[in-house]
């Protein structure tokens, strides 16, 4: 996986930032709860978010 060193906070940081996406996303009509999921995965895949062990929130690169 190489991007935490447990799933737990991978999945936690991906609900995280879902959820952020999805706070900002609420008035479009068209954004779909899976597409936020999928968008918060791969900004941490590609490292666009680093998931920093021992703190409240993920933060931004």
């Amino acid at each position: 996986m190489g991007v935490a060193n447990s799933k737990y906070a991978v999945v936690v940081a991906v609900a995280r930032r879902a959820r952020k996406l999805s706070e900002d996303k609420k008035n479009n009509e068209n954004y779909r709860l899976s597409t936020v999921v999928t968008s918060a995965l791969d900004e941490i895949m590609s490292g666009k978010i680093v998931i920093v062990e021992g703190t409240e929130k993920p933060e931004e690169v």
